[in-house]
């Protein structure tokens, strides 16, 4: 007998046969499991691989074996006349056919009922649940305060491919779905910010949308084999936990932003239908904008990735990977447009990261802003880039009109709402300022930045709310929490410098270098006279120290350093004209002030440390150099920049202030007396203030001196205790210590 014949007598090739058909069988319904676990490529690797290794072990064994109705027996140990290998060879086929047919059932299933839309993008609705309402109105689940019923948050899509590098797929996928969502008017999507912080963590999904404040979440998958890509994708409502929607897409991998741009899209038309959604975007989605190089991809979302963290660290380290996607794709505007936003945010200034002069910033970003509107004129990062330089350059309006039309293409980018507010605010237009601010909030409740400007607005509104927001910080950015924490001790009507300080100093342990934080430290140092401690704190904002202890020259000569490295940064233009007002010579603070006056709309001084006072001394220069039709002007403006602040119930002492020093300028003592009095029942906690040149003529007023002197014996209860903080209680003795004149005398409390 030939071997050919044996092999078929032995039954080697039904054996081969239904291990082959049950091995298939069990890798479909084992793709399904880890699917559903999310467990990692290996595990499906390692079963085909097993599977492989199983196939000679089973063709040698019915070769070395047969099976005999006394057991398995070895094949030269059984007699031919009494084998039974054709009986079992019939046995194999009934086996064989029976399982074909189950995988022949499994296929229609999966073909056409739990996947009936697997190649057109159709949706299948796999839970029942109550429908929203199709017009849009509020229903019953649309408690004030509550999340809207149609709000929906993007969970970055988990890698399930063996590769790591393939995590900037599957953050794209996520990231193009957040932003064809966001097209949708009635449906509110949370922004990549805050859905990203939950990348890697499996955390419930109910928590997840508390946290976000929205009524629906969408997360999925994607996995990568060789050409092969497929995408999951469900849609949960987190009230119960439902499966509302679910889909699987299988492709083959040629095009990366097509695969993106198809995925989205069907996903997008599939959610407009399941949530009721109106408008259709089928044929105008938003498309991925294609780059030639997946390399350069992979950078641009690294180096976005590492911006969005903020701090100097993160943002050079985002410009590299930037500046080397530009490299290796210069006509990817994505990347242009982020680079310009990267190098501007590594301005020097307070609300910035880096070194860069003004002019520096502008030469190294214009470019790339430049090329990435003439690449891309629909793209939204650079028209956030666009507000973030305008505003930098002090060109409020531009800033404003760029940050609209980027919110615009773009409603959850985050960053544009945020630049858009700093310019609201400083064009005095408060209102709209707090509205953007509590905008972004809402679209983004986890940022950092966001809360923190919200705590700023909100101290005095709605202090209860802000202080809450204030610890809640605390879990992402320890820094930004006890900053906002030591602001609520501080916008108070009864404040509590010792307790800001001790939360400060938490800050100034995280982030050593914030300039933001240090001027605050150095504030509270200065106003209860440390200033050799304050001193210490930083070289960069050393010439406060000065101020307050009333060498003016000495300070004025740091600021005019500065100033001449950077003559168009705004911010420095601002502290030059104080340091000059401050120091006398107001024919120089004049010259200054009226070129800032005349580049803010409406005419208002806004900068400095405390807003308003920059153009409340500018009243004090005009009047003093002989200026005062252009000086009562000026007043007009400020005083009612200040009843608008009244009006939203965010005022501060130094509004107040700011209304005192305008008033003894004009010789309206009755009126300054006034504003003083209501400072100091805001809370007025700076002395500095009452050394202004324009109360000379109320250094003898009883009611000027009694209010001074409020204000020293609040400084002098508190001077004690903060000195019982900084050396008997210090809160970072790990990373700074007083003086030890400093703490001569320092005594426990009996």
């Amino acid at each position: 007998m030939g071997l050919f014949e044996e092999l078929k007598r032995r039954n080697v090739f039904r054996v081969g046969i239904a291990y082959a058909v049950v091995a298939w069988l069990v890798l479909q319904v084992a793709d399904i499991v880890v699917d559903a676990l999310t467990a990692p490529d290996w595990v499906m690797k390692g079963l085909l691989a097993l599977l492989l290794l199983g196939l000679p072990v089973a063709l040698l064994f019915s070769w070395v074996y047969e099976v005999t109705p006394e057991g398995i027996k070895r094949e030269s140990e059984v007699d031919r006349s009494h084998s039974i290998t054709h009986r079992t060879g019939r046995r194999l086929d009934v086996v064989i056919i029976a399982v074909l047919v189950l995988a022949l059932g499994y296929f229609v299933v999966d073909k056409f009922v739990l996947q009936p839309g697997a190649d057109t993008g159709e949706a299948v609705v796999v839970d029942s649940a109550p429908a929203p309402d199709p017009a849009g109105g509020a229903t019953a689940k649309d408690a004030p305060g509550a999340a809207p019923e149609k709000s929906i948050a993007v969970l970055p899509f988990v890698n399930l491919s063996s590769d790591p590098e393939q995590e900037f797929f599957s953050d794209g996928i996520s990231e193009e779905l957040l932003n064809v969502l966001a097209q949708y008017p009635d449906l509110r999507v949370a922004a990549r910010t805050s859905s990203f912080q939950f990348k890697g963590q499996n955390q419930d999904i109910g928590e997840i949308a508390r946290l976000l404040k929205v009524k629906h979440v969408l997360e999925g998958s994607v996995r990568k084999a060789g050409n092969q890509l497929r995408i999951t994708a469900q849609l949960i409502e987190a009230d119960n936990g439902y499966h509302l929607w679910s889909q699987t897409y299988d492709r083959e991998l040629k095009d990366v932003f097509a695969i993106q741009d198809e995925i989205s899209a069907a996903i997008g038309e599939a959610l407009r239908v399941e949530l009721a959604l109106g408008g259709d975007l089928s044929e105008h989605a938003p498309r991925v904008a294609e780059s030639d190089n997946t390399a350069a991809y992979e950078a641009f979302l690294k180096g976005r990735n590492l911006i969005a963290r903020r701090g100097r660290k993160s943002i050079t380290e985002g410009v590299e990977q930037l500046e080397r996607a530009v490299r290796l794709d210069p006509d990817y505007a994505p990347s242009h447009a982020w680079l310009a936003i990267g190098i501007s945010l590594l301005l020097n200034s307070p609300s910035s990261y880096g070194d860069y002069t003004l002019s520096e910033a502008q030469e190294l970003a214009t470019p790339h802003l430049e090329r990435a509107l003439e690449l891309q004129p629909d793209l939204a990062a650079a028209w956030g880039a666009r507000a973030l330089m305008s505003g930098q350059a002090g060109d409020v309006l531009a800033a404003i009109d760029a940050a609209e039309r980027a919110v615009a293409l773009n409603p959850v980018f985050v960053d544009a709402i945020n630049w858009g507010a700093q310019a609201a605010g400083a064009a005095g237009n408060y209102e709209l300022a707090l509205a953007q601010t509590e905008s972004l909030v809402e679209v983004d409740p986890l940022s950092v930045v966001g809360r923190l400007n919200f705590v700023f607005w909100k101290c005095r509104q709605e202090p209860e709310l802000a202080r809450q927001v204030s610890a809640e910080l605390e879990e992402q950015s320890p820094w930004a929490s006890y900053l906002a924490l030591g602001n609520m001790d501080l916008c108070s009507s009864t404040p509590d410098l010792s307790s800001a300080l001790g939360w400060t100093l938490r800050s100034y342990r995280e982030s050593p270098l914030d300039d933001f934080s240090n001027r605050v430290l150095i504030f509270l140092l200065t106003s209860v006279g440390e200033f050799d401690e304050a001193r210490r704190v930083s070289d960069m904002s050393a010439y406060l120290v000065d101020v307050y202890q009333g060498q003016h020259e000495t300070a004025l000569q740091a600021v005019q350093s500065r100033f001449e490295q950077d003559p168009d940064n705004f911010e420095a233009k601002v502290r030059m004209a104080d340091a000059y007002y401050l120091a006398g010579r107001f024919e120089e603070a004049q010259g200054l002030y009226l070129s800032l006056r005349e580049a803010t709309p409406g005419g208002i001084v806004i900068g400095g440390d405390h807003l308003s006072i920059s153009h409340a001394r500018m009243i004090q220069a005009l009047v003093l150099t002989g200026r005062r039709e252009l000086a009562e002007e000026s007043a007009e403006r400020l005083d009612h920049m200040v009843r608008e602040i009244e009006r939203l119930d965010i005022a501060t002492p130094y509004e107040y202030m700011a209304r005192a020093i305008m008033a003894a300028s004009l010789g309206q003592e009755e009126q300054a007396l006034a504003a003083l009095r209501r400072s100091l029942e805001l809370g007025l906690w700076e002395r500095l203030y009452f050394d202004d040149p324009a109360f000379a003529g109320l250094r003898t007023n009883p009611e000027f001196l009694g209010i001074r002197a409020e204000v020293v014996q609040l400084l002098e209860r508190e001077h004690v205790e903060m000195l019982q903080l900084m050396c008997l209680d210090n809160p970072i003795p790990d990373t700074w210590e007083p003086l030890d004149r400093t703490c001569i005398g320092v005594s426990p409390r009996t």
